[in-house]
Order: structure tokens, then C-alpha cells, then sequence
């Protein structure tokens, strides 16, 4: 049969033909993504068949399609877009942050949502991405990170979306942001002695609900890190060190004049056996569908927790108990060793591009879904709160996969466009 003229032209344009190559086209970020959304899928299936809900695994299905169209797009598309609507896109995405805090649909007692006919999505999700691009481009222009002004603006560009999704509120999604604004300023060069006078007072506070010994141990360890390993102005060094010793002994301070019901919560977080009807059930069910799994798992649509709904939400939050429980240990570790890779890959393609906009954006990027994986994953075995981050690539949810897409494209094109420098 004849080759039409489009499809000629078509295979020879220059800039899919070099996509298509393979020393420019980043095959392993593709069939890693591509690997995971069929976990996802898997998961998904399973864990809404026996409730008869197949209308969800429909819906993602619809967002999958969408969401491979857009990543191939974003691969194809020329890198330099992205530092150009780097600005407008933060830009509107706090503005569509501000909307939705103030007119927002409230699901699950979060004004999170903007509706769009029968779509709804979550501008934090946009908002991540917008905020990278954002930070990406303002150090592009050689920005140093050793002065404090620039480290304030970079902060800056952080807090206004946390502020505006404290709003809603959504406070996992603003630890995301706080964790992501760490990594980046890491990445950057900023100076380190000014990031542990942020870190260490945080983990100090955590770690004095624990007792009073994990606190004198905390604080000790914070001494020694500033006094030996930072060595810097004495004077700097002793007020820091004092804020860190303010925080550890406040925190139990606060945590005494706080009400019942939120002591129980902190409470929970650290024991979920003390409310294991309220808001220690998730964890419980989710631990034990994990631990029934064993080494090899009960097989596909054979597991009792998941298909018997004992997990509630099993679809969302708590999804990686459906293949932990199904395929067993190995089934949950292939999982985690494709999440590994994914974010290797990104933090591989920052260390080989030659633009500092394209590192930050591909180590944001690889941030962001480690930080997800982490979280999400501490929440199911109950290491951390409970505060609804999704599984990236498997938790339902249109917005958080379609996001993610994006980013696996952009990541892809980042790859294509290694050797560019702008």
C-alpha cells in the first residue's frame, strides 16, 4: 500500500524523529512510568471489585489516556516554553489557589476542588509543578543561595502556597511543599548552616513528644551539629542554638494546653492501638493487610482485607495495601524498587543537564515523588499522620495523575535536552 504524503512528513519531522532516537529518547523514565500506571491499574481493579465500584478503574482509566497524551506533548515540546510561562503559570496557579480557598468545592471536609462540569481538580497539584518552574527560573539568573535575601525569596516563593493551602486546609499537601523547599535549596548551594537552624528546631519538636529523653538526646545531638560540624560565628551559633532549645521544651509545654481530641490525634500518630475504632483504624487495617500478604501474597483478588473493604479508602491513600497483601512482600518491594528508580533517574538527569533552570526543575520533580512515596508510605505502615498524600502513578484520583504525567514528560524532555544550555 502507498505511504500517504502526511505520513511521510510526519515520520521525517526533525523533532520526533530525534525523540524517537535512542540516545535522545529517555526509554527507561517511559517504561517505568508506564510499569507503575499498570500497578495502579492493577490495584485500582482490585480494590473497588468487590465493592462494585469499576466506574473508578473507568475514570482513571480516562485519566491515564489523557494524562500519556499530555506526557508525550510535554516530551515533545521545546524546553525553553517552560522557562518562559515559568512566572505566568505560578502566577495563575495562586490565583486559582486563592479561588479555590475561597469558593472551592469542600470534599472530605477540604476546599480543595474546583469543578469544571463534571471535572474536578486540585490546583495544588498545578501549584507544585508552577512553584519548581517558578524557583528554577529565578536561580537560572545566576542567583546566589549563600545570601540571605536570595534564600528569602526562594522561601517566599514556597510560603505563599502553603499559606493559601493551609487555607482550605490541606496540611499534607503543604508539608510536601515545605519538604520540596528543602531539597531544592540543598540542591541549589544554599548554605547549610542556615538550613539546620530550619530543620533542627522541627525534628527536635518532633522527637520531644516522644519523652524526655528522646528530647535531651535531640537537643544534645542539635548542639553537636551546630558547635562541631558547622563551626561558624560564635554568637550566631549560641542564638540558634537557643531557639533549638525553646522549641524542644515548648512543644510538650503546647502539647499540655492543647484540647483532648487533638492530644488524642497526636496521640494516635504515635499508637494508633489507643483509638483502633477511630482514628487509629486506617493504620491498624492497612498493617495488618500489608503483614497477611507474607512473602508471596494470597493472590490476585484473593486478598481478605482489601476485598472485604476493611481498608477503607483502599483506592486512594492506603492503595499500596492492595499489592502488598495480593503479591506479598516482593509484590510491595518491586513496587518500591520502580519508585527508586523513577527518582534516581530524575535526580540522574539533573546531574547531567547543563542548565541550572533544568536541574532545579528535574530534581523538584524527582522531589516531589520522593516525598510522596515516603510519606504515603510511613502512613501505611503508621510511621507518620494521616494526611491524605496519594501514591504517585497508583492512588486514584485524576488531578495527582494527570499532574504527574506531566511531569514524567517534562522530565523526558529535560533528558532529550541535556546537552542545551540557556
Amino acid at each position: 500500500m502507498p505511504i500517504e504524503r502526511s505520513q511521510v512528513e510526519f515520520t521525517n519531522a526533525p523533532m520526533v524523529r530525534e525523540m524517537l532516537e535512542r540516545k535522545n529518547f529517555d526509554i527507561t523514565t517511559f517504561l517505568s512510568v508506564l510499569l507503575l500506571l499498570t500497578a495502579g491499574f492493577l490495584a485500582i481493579y482490585s480494590a473497588t471489585y468487590a465493592a462494585h465500584m469499576n466506574n473508578r478503574f473507568g475514570s482513571q482509566l480516562l485519566f491515564a489516556a489523557g494524562g500519556i497524551s499530555a506526557m508525550i506533548l510535554m516530551a515533545l515540546l521545546p524546553v525553553r516554553w517552560f522557562q518562559a510561562i515559568a512566572y505566568p503559570l505560578y502566577a495563575i496557579s495562586l490565583g486559582l489557589l486563592v479561588f479555590v480557598a475561597l469558593k472551592g468545592r469542600i470534599v472530605y471536609g477540604h476546599r480543595s476542588w474546583i469543578a469544571v462540569g463534571s471535572f474536578q481538580f486540585q490546583p495544588s497539584e498545578i501549584a507544585k509543578l508552577a512553584t519548581i518552574f517558578a524557583i528554577g527560573a529565578f536561580l537560572n539568573k545566576g542567583r546566589d543561595l549563600s545570601k540571605l535575601g536570595n534564600i528569602l525569596i526562594v522561601c517566599a516563593m514556597v510560603f505563599v502556597p502553603i499559606a493559601l493551602i493551609l487555607k482550605e486546609p490541606d496540611p499534607g499537601t503543604a508539608v510536601i511543599f515545605a519538604g520540596l523547599l528543602i531539597l531544592l535549596l540543598l540542591w541549589a548551594g544554599a548554605d547549610l548552616f542556615l538550613l539546620a537552624a530550619v530543620v533542627l528546631p522541627t525534628f527536635v519538636a518532633i522527637l520531644s513528644l516522644f519523652g524526655e529523653t528522646p528530647t535531651v538526646i535531640s537537643v544534645l545531638a542539635g548542639g553537636a551539629i551546630l558547635f562541631f560540624i558547622f563551626r561558624r560565628n560564635l554568637v550566631v551559633t549560641i542564638l540558634t542554638f537557643g531557639i533549638v532549645i525553646a522549641v524542644a521544651f515548648s512543644t510538650n509545654f503546647i502539647y499540655e494546653h492543647l484540647h483532648q481530641y487533638q492530644r488524642n490525634r497526636v496521640q494516635v500518630v504515635l499508637n494508633p492501638e489507643l483509638d483502633p475504632l477511630g482514628a487509629g483504624y486506617n493504620v491498624i487495617q492497612t498493617r495488618m493487610a500489608i503483614g497477611s500478604g507474607g512473602l508471596t501474597g494470597k493472590g490476585y483478588l484473593k486478598g481478605t482485607q482489601t476485598q472485604l473493604r476493611y481498608v477503607p479508602k483502599q483506592w486512594t491513600d492506603f492503595i499500596i495495601s492492595v499489592p502488598a497483601e495480593e503479591f506479598g512482600f516482593i509484590g510491595a518491594v518491586v513496587i518500591l524498587l520502580l519508585y527508586l528508580f523513577v527518582i534516581f533517574r530524575g535526580v540522574a538527569i539533573a546531574s547531567s543537564v547543563r542548565s541550572i533552570f533544568s536541574s532545579v526543575t528535574a530534581i523538584g520533580i524527582a522531589g516531589i515523588w520522593f516525598l510522596h512515596v515516603t510519606v504515603n508510605i510511613g502512613m501505611a505502615l503508621g510511621l507518620m499522620p494521616v494526611i491524605g498524600i496519594p501514591l504517585p502513578f497508583m492512588s486514584y484520583g485524576g488531578s495527582a495523575l494527570l499532574t504527574n504525567l506531566l511531569m514524567a514528560g517534562i522530565l523526558m524532555n529535560l533528558y532529550r535536552n541535556r546537552k542545551v544550555l540557556f
